[in-house]
């Protein structure tokens, strides 16, 4: 073969020895990882979906965790798992990791016609996701009302993974402040049962619950398009509450105006609705209503917010001040002893944006307000955090937007949650659980394992540098063999060390 044909020049021929490879070397330190941690057994005590017969539960939570790993992003690509005959190889190796003599014989004779594949089909998968679907929900949904269907016990057993593996987590690397950061994404779908979102096209809107100081998701809570984020937040933030594991000391909240509620300020001021957290500090974005922009007319001095310190030291355009308001729904308040603290925050609107839809007769998409005849976007945020400053709080409170903004991206681009696999409710509520589930294994192993080196890595680059690593697995006197590149192999054996010594921690 020449060139001139535009092809490379280089011949294609089967291979002979029908040798056993993989394009997903690197899933290997996972699996480690996943058996290190006792995921399957967790699986076992905690999933009961499939039944006496066929697959087990952690054999289809496993593959679907696979999936989300490796770039998969539908039902469908545990198929192209199963081709993979490495993969599969280094699966079945370790499908039954924790199981006794009977335990093992007992998972073998499950399959009555004998065992045709190494990983389940898409068919049984979609089944497995579909037994957390309730009908008896959706006939409860009442047109044009927004409605969050309760959880059926299968789905309850499926987040509940993602508790003990967080729980798993903290053990390892225990941290005893836990700042939760409270958000809504929008999963545009093109599902029929579906319904419309605020903006416009059909869509799903999780509310997703973040633990900045863990850098994992807490708790998600699957909704349909229509739902506002606001929508029993309290709720919402009881169950987050309740997925803390051990250790935790104090809790912080973060979150935009959707908790901008009475209800949601009042509990977190109450010690005795969490006792053991005591007061849950926060910093919420407020509405800018007319009395609160009323308010920041009023005020006379504003304080110009500065970062970094000493050379770096700069301006960052915006002002604040500290604001006397207090609205009526506060007032009645009898068991909060203080008013809360609002900072109202402005900045100057340049020339692009003040003229923004000049003429058109519309108004900016956000507050604006005009102060000694220049136009300023208007911010505030309610805090019941009194005594510190006020530039501490502004620049807390602006943190979460761009590290929750950058989950919800991995959410949906690096993992399976942007796309969804069927018409079900609850069959994608448990599909989004067990992307929940992986995004927050792929933190484990970047913190316990990887190293500081990767722990800002994206998915992208750990698949590119270590999961989808070519490798040939080869049997030789009873034992079988992962065989890479030189360079890999040193790698491959320092990960699965950093595996190994986390045993004496799990005891």
């Amino acid at each position: 073969m020449s060139g001139r044909d535009g092809l490379v020049p280089i011949r294609l021929e089967a291979d002979p020895t029908e040798a056993v490879v993989t394009g997903h070397s690197g899933a290997l330190v996972y699996l480690d990882l996943w058996n290190r941690l006792g995921m399957p057994g967790i699986i076992d005590e905690t999933v009961h979906i499939c039944g006496s017969q066929g697959w087990m539960d952690r054999q289809i939570v496993t593959a679907l965790m696979l999936v989300n790993l490796v770039g998969g992003d539908c039902v469908a690509d545990v198929d192209k798992l199963e081709s993979d005959r490495g993969l599969c190889s280094m699966v079945r190796s370790c499908e039954y990791e924790g199981l006794n003599r009977a335990q093992r014989r007992a998972a073998g004779q499950r399959f009555r016609a004998g065992r045709g594949r190494w990983l389940p089909a898409a068919t049984q998968i979609s089944s497995f996701l579909e037994e957390c679907h309730d009908a008896r929900q959706e006939a409860l949904r009442i047109p044009g009302r927004a409605f969050i269907p309760l959880a059926n016990k299968h789905l309850v057993s499926l987040r509940g993974l993602n508790t003990q593996l967080v729980a798993k987590l903290q053990h390892l690397r225990p941290q005893a402040t836990a700042t939760l950061d409270g958000d809504a994404t929008l999963v545009e779908t093109d599902n029929s049962s579906a319904l419309f979102c605020y903006k416009g096209p059909r869509a799903y809107q999780p509310y997703n619950v973040w633990w900045a100081e863990q850098e994992l998701v807490l708790h998600s809570e699957f909704r349909d398009g229509n739902v506002p984020a606001g929508l029993e937040a309290v709720r919402v933030m009881k169950e987050a509450l309740a997925c803390l594991p051990a250790g935790v000391e104090q809790v912080y909240t973060r979150q935009d105006t959707a908790a901008y509620d009475i209800d949601f300020l009042a509990w977190c001021e109450r010690e005795r609705e969490h006792p053991e957290y005591g007061r849950i500090l926060f910093t919420i974005s407020a509405d800018i209503t007319g009395a609160l922009k009323a308010a920041a007319l009023n005020e006379a001095e504003w304080t110009k917010e500065w970062r970094g310190s000493g050379a770096k030291r700069r301006e960052t355009g915006r002002e604040y001040a500290e604001i006397v308001f207090v609205p009526g729904t506060h007032a009645v308040l009898a068991d909060i002893r203080e008013p809360f603290r609002y900072i109202a925050i402005r900045e100057r609107m340049g020339d692009q944006l003040t003229l923004l839809d000049a003429g058109s007769g519309k108004n900016p998409p956000f507050p604006t307000v005009v102060m000694n005849n220049l136009c300023y976007k208007l911010h505030a945020i309610v805090t019941n955090r009194r005594e510190e400053p006020a530039q501490d709080l502004i620049q807390w409170h602006f943190e979460r937007c761009g590290k929750s903004e950058e989950a919800h991206s991995i959410m949906k681009s690096d993992f399976a949650g942007g796309r969804m696999p069927s018409g079900k409710f609850g069959a994608n509520a448990a599909w989004w659980s067990m992307m929940i589930l992986t995004m927050n294994f792929q933190m484990a192993m970047k913190r316990l394992v990887l190293g500081p080196r990767w722990e800002k890595k994206r998915m992208k680059a750990v698949r590119f540098g270590l999961v989808n690593a070519a490798g040939r697995l080869v049997s030789h006197s009873r034992q079988c063999f992962l065989r890479v590149s030189d360079k890999l192999h040193v790698w491959l054996v320092q990960l699965r060390e950093a595996v190994r010594r986390l045993e004496p921690l799990l005891e």
